[in-house]
């Protein structure tokens, strides 16, 4: 090789300390433009920019944590209000408390949720000649069947209902899940509706959990006892029971379309188990290791 060469040569070869322009260093570049790009869709780089600046000039770290946490409570109900708009709903998420939908559900699975109607809730339909069912208690519409079995905690589980009307429907899973307040509770209540009842002022729910631990619907209370003549402040029921009456479609939160695995337990760690250990000295008894 001539020294014309070998200078030449010397030229391209990268300098003591300085990297070489090779592939891998134009991925490089590549990736730290797409990050600079992204940056402009994390709502905390306008929190730097625009905010910071005016409530903490003198750069107080503790100011800096308040204001990033109202910056983030502020973020997720933005983003919470904006999903119900797109979603149809006022409850676009909820979080499975417990093991009565499983094993579809399990405690700690955060639900999302569309708006509810009478095309998108799926159940076997059946019509009642009655003007409303409002406040009506299912053992005054329906009759029970149930069949023993060694299967469930309870040693038995619901079969078949009888309507009034003389229409029987089978117990099955082919229902839509759908989310509704307990009037007992007050706590949201994910659970499979198994017949949709159609009566003069429009649609109701018989819902019930598909766990062989939820051996008969939500609604089967039997008598109900109030606490007055008019019979419009119930007390107690016959059986225990999650919810008083069929549920009115017009009442549901929404209808289940998918679940996001196991992302709510930080929220059951912090609200629910705790307070349950504090208070009874032992865990929820849905709890299953991790949440």
């Amino acid at each position: 090789m001539s020294q014309k060469h070998k200078d030449h040569f010397r030229e391209k070869l990268p300098k003591k300390g300085q990297p070489a322009e090779t592939a891998s260093g134009e991925k490089e570049s590549a990736f730290k433009k797409i990050r600079r790009a992204l940056k402009w869709i994390d709502p905390f780089t306008y929190v730097d920019l625009y905010l910071m600046p005016k409530v903490n000039p003198s750069g107080n770290e503790w100011l800096g944590i308040a204001v990033y946490l109202v910056s983030a409570f502020v973020f997720a109900w933005c983003i919470y209000t904006a999903l119900g708009f797109a979603f149809g709903t006022g409850s676009p998420m909820v979080i499975v408390v417990s093991g009565s939908m499983e094993p579809l559900y399990h405690r700690g699975d955060v639900i999302v949720l569309f708006g509810a109607n009478s095309q998108n809730v799926q159940a076997q339909e059946v019509r009642l000649d009655l003007p409303s069912l409002k406040d009506t208690p299912f053992s005054k519409i329906a009759v029970p069947e149930y069949v023993q079995t060694p299967e469930t905690t309870a040693g038995f589980l619901l079969d078949k209902i009888k309507f009034s009307n003389g229409k029987e429907i089978g117990i099955d899973r082919n229902g839509s899940i759908v989310v509704y307040n307990s009037n007992f509770t007050g706590q949201p209540i994910i659970h499979r509706a198994v017949a949709k009842i159609r009566a003069g002022d429009g649609y109701y729910l018989l819902t019930k959990g598909d766990s062989i631990n939820n051996p008969t619907i939500d609604q089967d209370c039997g008598t109900v006892y109030y606490q007055d003549a008019e019979k419009t402040t119930p007390y107690a029921t016959e059986k225990p029971c999650i919810t008083l009456y069929p549920v009115p479609l017009t009442g549901l939160q929404g209808t289940a379309v998918f679940q996001l695995p196991a992302i709510g337990c930080a929220k059951l760690w912090l609200f629910d188990d705790l307070f349950t250990l504090a208070g009874t000295g032992r865990l929820p008894k849905d709890f299953k290791g991790i949440c």
